[in-house]
């Protein structure tokens, strides 16, 4: 397995744990009871990760609850290389500002930005840490976007057979999308009433448009954004974010709940 590889793979039985660590996800209007999803249905949730992966990079926006506060996070994402770049702040009314740059497993940010983000960010003033999603909530939100691409189809027939459950018709940018809740915690066993703690809505060609998750206790969502617009590549990434050895390989994991 490529180091690369085992990264993902570790990244992504992460990614299911924190999905799961609130209870049954109820935030949804729905037009009636979630329901299984259809064959055509499952097939569009297989394909959404790995049109994202195939789209290289995209444009990001997403509001993250922290602790009673909301981190605004405005950026890129290369779901090929598993490498984001943004700039972040808390709450709407806040001048204080940071860059940021990670990856599966490091983190980099510049405090005290100015505002808006370069084309080029500076070469100096990171401060570099490790990922700990299960402990930020904001960690637990940059992990999860690198993880919204993946490079192949997920199982649309386990996917059909799963607790993932169509929760309502819905637009985004005046496209029409399903809403899907991602399968349930294993935890929840064979109680297909508990919805999972994720969100997709799905076009009709797979495209993911938005991508909501609940996670670390929090009662409220983080969501994201995801526009089909072109984006621009991202910048080189500083030294610190890869100087960090990576942890463990981990197994591969399904859909994230």
């Amino acid at each position: 397995m490529t180091r690369l590889r085992a990264a993902v793979a570790a990244a992504l039985t992460c990614w299911l744990a924190l999905a799961s660590c609130s209870g049954p996800g109820q935030h949804d209007a729905e037009d009636g009871a979630p329901r299984p999803l259809t064959a055509e249905e499952a097939d569009r949730v297989a394909l959404a990760r790995f049109t994202t992966y195939r789209r290289g990079t995209g444009n990001v926006t997403m509001t993250i609850p922290s602790r009673g506060r909301t981190i605004t996070l405005t950026g890129r994402i290369d779901w090929r290389r598993h490498l984001g770049y943004a700039e972040i702040r808390a709450d709407a009314e806040s001048s204080a500002r940071e860059l940021i740059q990670w990856n599966l497993t490091n983190v980099t940010t510049r405090p005290n930005w100015p505002g808006g983000l370069p084309k080029q960010p500076p070469a100096t003033g990171w401060e570099a840490h490790r990922l700990t999603p299960q402990a930020s909530p904001l960690d637990a939100a940059l992990l999860l976007l690198l993880n919204l691409g993946t490079d192949r189809p997920d199982n649309a027939q386990l996917l059909a057979r799963s607790s993932a459950r169509l929760v309502r018709q819905d637009h985004v940018a005046k496209a029409p999308v399903i809403v899907v809740a991602g399968p349930a915690a294993p935890t929840a066993g064979a109680d297909h009433a508990k919805l999972g703690n994720t969100r997709y809505w799905i076009d009709d060609d797979g495209h993911l448009l938005r991508f909501s998750a609940r996670t670390g206790g929090e009662s409220a969502w983080m969501t994201a954004e995801l526009p089909q617009s072109p984006a621009d590549p991202l910048p080189s990434a500083p030294p610190a974010l890869t100087q960090t050895a990576l942890d463990p390989p981990g197994s591969p994991s399904p859909l994230p709940s």
